[in-house]
């Protein structure tokens, strides 16, 4: 396994977990894309990394003049004061960092001249944006890639880490990716709705061991963030087994003693059902017990849910201020899936967040834009969670007779290892809710359907409904003796 100091930090957050370590030194990496995807600000973040670092940095514009690029670190914030800046791009050199003028010079010759400030900066880090407007300007492809060995030769005798970006234009035959030690793809979806929707993966990197397939990216005031697709299959530490109480003992006698760490516990039912009232029970019970929930809402507003919690003696504020609650907003047109899956393991790997609650998982699938691979990205974040011990708590909106379907189908079933499932059943004339256990995956459950409440006092289960029949399906028939229900 290579050490540390054969890899050079890219700058750009997340980018070096993707990567296996960073970018080994001495070699040359494309980054490609289209425009509007974030190259050359990967390019900038890469070179001011470098001023942190304390190494050498050389930047060769051939796209953006240096004022451009001004304007470009501005918006993010960052000085570029540092950084040895050449402006190869049009018919003038006026920044005063310049040695050299590129106008009317031909390709041959600016080449040269690149060289040759290579020899005398003798940079750790060299940034060229972009290969594409080398390409324009001469389309012979053995004398093209003969130009790209030159550069790489010359990086390569140096030592220095060589950053090109391009775009996906001209003859495939003019990309000469095989030179490249790496190759960085980023890639944008603008859909109906909401802003584009950017990822990175990496068709080539030799020689290291990096995380494969799609990465969400967002470009931020800060430069480009990435975010590395949770790994189902990475290692994680051991963890005490055991039971977790909901907060309500009738819940836990149909749980078969409650819900164990580890697992995933699913809620289904209609609108209206207490879905989100026995979330934060959940909450309120690991709080009393000392541990950190964490609840990711995306069907309503933080204040709508602790106005109704606290209309039902659930007052959330006390496990606020202690820091044992959680509780995140999230727009699923704003955010990507990836990023969502980022921040959820950080409140567990650095927060030691015991209980992870999804309220909707209707709304996490909205915010992926490919719902073919909706099972597929659940399914590595609940495995992921259960490694580290945590119990994860997912509510799903269910279609019911007095309502619309809600949203994308997903079968709860298959990804959960357990599912409660809430209803509305019509008795006397009135609305009733039942309660009961669908699953559990790892023991026994109590088979029965009870009836239950939610008033001022929360959530109240009654006794099983021996009497009905037909409960689930909305309108029961009542077989027994009369007597009043809850």
């Amino acid at each position: 396994m290579p050490s540390s100091s054969a890899f050079m930090a890219s700058g750009v957050p997340g980018l070096d977990d993707i990567l296996g370590g960073g970018l080994r030194r001495g070699h040359l990496y494309f980054v490609e894309g289209e425009a509007g995807c974030g190259k050359t600000t990967v390019g900038l973040q890469f070179a001011l990394q470098g001023l942190r670092d304390g190494e050498s940095a050389l930047v060769v514009s051939m796209a953006e003049s240096v004022a451009e690029l001004e304007i470009i670190a501005e918006s993010h914030g960052w000085d570029l004061g540092g950084l040895a800046i050449r402006d190869l791009g049009g018919a003038h050199a006026a920044h005063p960092t310049a040695l050299f003028a590129f106008s009317e010079v031909e390709l041959d010759d600016r080449v040269q001249a690149i060289l040759a400030e290579m020899d005398t900066l003798k940079p750790q880090r060299l940034v060229l944006d972009t290969l594409a407007a080398l390409r324009a300007l001469n389309v012979q492809t053995g004398q093209f890639r003969r130009h790209v060995e030159l550069f790489r030769s010359k990086a390569m005798t140096l030592g220095t880490t060589m950053l090109i970006t391009d775009e996906l234009t001209g003859a495939e035959d003019l990309h000469p990716r095989s030179l490249a030690w790496g190759v960085l793809r980023l890639e944008q979806q603008i859909g109906a709705y909401g802003p584009p929707r950017r990822r990175l993966w990496l068709p080539k990197l030799r020689g290291q061991a990096h995380h494969e397939g799609y990465h969400d990216l967002r470009i931020v005031r800060g430069g480009v963030r990435v975010f590395p697709r949770l790994a189902s299959s990475a290692d994680a530490g051991s963890f005490e087994a055991g039971q977790i109480p909901s907060g309500i003992a009738q819940l836990d006698a149909l749980l078969g003693g409650g819900a164990a760490r580890g697992t995933s516990l699913g809620i289904i039912g209609p609108p209206g059902t207490g879905k989100s009232t026995l979330l934060c029970t959940f909450a309120l019970a690991a709080a009393a017990r000392g541990e950190r929930a964490a609840l990711y809402l995306f069907d309503e507003s933080i204040e709508t849910l602790k106005m109704r919690a606290k209309a039902q003696s659930m007052d959330l504020e006390p496990a606020l201020a202690s820091g044992l609650l959680l509780l995140r907003q999230v727009d699923p047109a704003e955010r990507p899936h990836g990023e969502l899956a980022r921040e959820l393991a950080l409140d567990v790997s650095q927060r030691d967040t015991r209980i992870v609650a999804i309220d909707s998982l209707n709304g996490y699938v909205r915010a992926m834009p490919d719902e073919r691979f909706t099972h597929l990205h659940i399914h590595a974040l609940l495995a992921w969670l259960a490694k580290r011990g945590v119990l994860t708590l997912i509510t799903l909106a269910q279609p019911s007779p007095p309502t619309q379907p809600c949203g994308p189908a997903v079968d709860l079933s298959y990804i959960a290892d357990a599912v409660i499932a809430q209803r509305y059943f019509e008795a006397y004339g009135k609305i009733r809710y039942a309660v009961s256990v669908l699953k559990k995956r790892y023991g026994n459950h109590e088979r029965t359907i009870r009836e239950f409440s939610i008033g001022d006092t929360g959530i109240i289960i009654g006794e099983p409904l021996a009497e009905f029949r037909g409960v689930l399906t909305g309108t029961p028939e009542y077989v027994g003796q009369e007597q009043p229900l809850l």
